[in-house]
């Protein structure tokens, strides 16, 4: 990154300015004092970019003005880019006609969406309840499997697995044992699991199991690719104990695993009882997330109940007409192909290239001994990736509505700074 130079701020009609602060000190001075100080201490200086500017794949850091093509996409959450027209075109209209409305009334905007996510399984998953993140959709999947079960336990994945920061999702998360300790957190319900492992599964799901909880392919792990027949097994143990088989696809789903398919799951020859989303549903400008569930399981859980999960911003009017505007951009056949081509593209792109990756569509992971050594020197090249909390991978997301010649551009940095 280049030295900090001095930038003009803009000054909204309420008066406030952007960037926020006249210098990056200036603003991590704050940051620290308010928010967190290690947080500002920790980050190398070559990664510590304040986002200015923000266009389709694309950030602008606000002080030094370096431009970084995105290939983080915050596990997922800027899958369409940074503020892709249809999307904030959905968020202006949404905000002039309608606010956040209420958990407690039934609402329309609600059942479009719910309506569309269901059509996103082929209708075998016609039950909806709304969450604000990724977490909220684990807790509402897991409370409806034990609903539909009236058992405990939980199965989840050992390594490099995450599901969010509840005591619950951190409960499930392989990659959190550290906040677990910090925290107090306990496990008391969830045995953990190797990845790719069917006996081990086996061995772990019993009468007493209500879920097991299973990102089609851990993210922080780097998109390691399931072996075959892995995802169909653990349905079947699933089946055979009684055990609901919840599918993450927080950071996998929404078209960006390619094969023509909405949801990873799709690539396999089973169909969980409840698939959970988020980050990318809401588009980048508007936080929203949904666990999508089986009859049978949705029956169980919202039976004789007004609302089986009480959230103030929930579902909310406004993210309800975001998300459809995701959606119909995200289950066109024309996008999900052109994804696919895409996806393609950096396969050939990256084949023979000094460096390992794993890849499921436009989700890979660059296999590396220094995580951290390995993103600063992409940074430094104008690539924008953070290490995850594997010791061995940095994931690497590119933005799904990159042009041909922009992919291009992307691989020919990264092959030149790992070069």
């Amino acid at each position: 990154m280049s030295e900090e130079v001095t930038v003009p701020q803009s000054t909204t009609k309420d008066g406030e300015s952007h960037p926020p602060y006249g210098t990056a000190a200036e603003s991590d001075a704050v940051y620290a004092r308010h928010v967190s100080a290690s947080h500002v201490a920790l980050l190398p200086p070559q990664m510590n970019i304040h986002l200015g500017e923000r266009e389709g794949a694309r950030v602008r850091d606000a002080y030094s003005g370096e431009w970084y093509w995105d290939c983080w996409r915050q596990g997922s959450k800027f899958n369409l880019g940074h503020r892709h027209p249809a999307v904030v075109a959905a968020y202006r209209d949404a905000i002039d006609h309608v606010d956040s409305g209420t958990w407690a009334l039934a609402s329309g905007y609600r059942a479009r969406l719910a309506e569309k996510l269901a059509a996103s399984t082929h209708h075998a998953l016609p039950g909806v309840t709304f969450g604000v993140g990724g977490a909220d959709a684990i807790e509402i999947a897991v409370h409806a499997a034990r609903a539909h079960t009236r058992r405990t336990g939980l199965v989840s994945i050992a390594e490099n697995s995450y599901h969010g920061g509840t005591d619950l999702c951190l409960s499930l998360s392989g990659i959190s044992a550290h906040r677990r300790e910090r925290y107090l957190v306990g496990s008391t319900h969830v045995t953990r699991v190797p990845f790719n492992d069917l006996d081990a599964m086996r061995r772990a799901v019993s009468r007493e199991t209500a879920a097991v909880v299973i990102e089609p392919t851990p993210a922080q792990a780097g998109y390691p690719v399931p072996l075959p027949g892995y995802l169909e097994g653990v349905r079947r143990i699933c089946d055979e104990q009684g055990t609901v088989m919840i599918v993450d696809e927080t950071q996998t789903g929404l078209g960006s695993c390619g094969g023509g398919v909405v949801w990873q799951y799709q690539q396999h020859d089973l169909v969980p009882d409840v698939l959970t989303t988020g980050k990318g549903l809401g588009g980048g400008v508007y936080p929203i997330s949904a666990a999508v569930m089986a009859e049978p399981v949705w029956d169980s859980y919202t039976r004789d109940q007004l609302v089986p999960h009480e959230s103030t911003y929930a579902g909310t009017d406004i993210g309800c007409l975001v998300a459809s505007a995701v959606l119909d951009l995200t289950m066109d056949a024309g996008f999900l192909d052109r994804v696919d081509r895409l996806a393609r593209r950096f396969a050939d792109g990256f084949a023979g290239a000094p460096f390992a990756f794993s890849q499921i569509g436009t989700n890979m992971g660059l296999r590396t001994e220094t995580p951290l050594a390995t993103a600063v020197q992409l940074l430094e090249a104008g690539v924008l990736v953070l290490p995850s909390g594997s010791d061995q991978v940095v994931p690497f997301r590119p933005v799904l509505t990159l042009g041909d010649e922009e992919a291009d551009t992307v691989i020919a940095l990264v092959r030149q700074a790992l070069g």
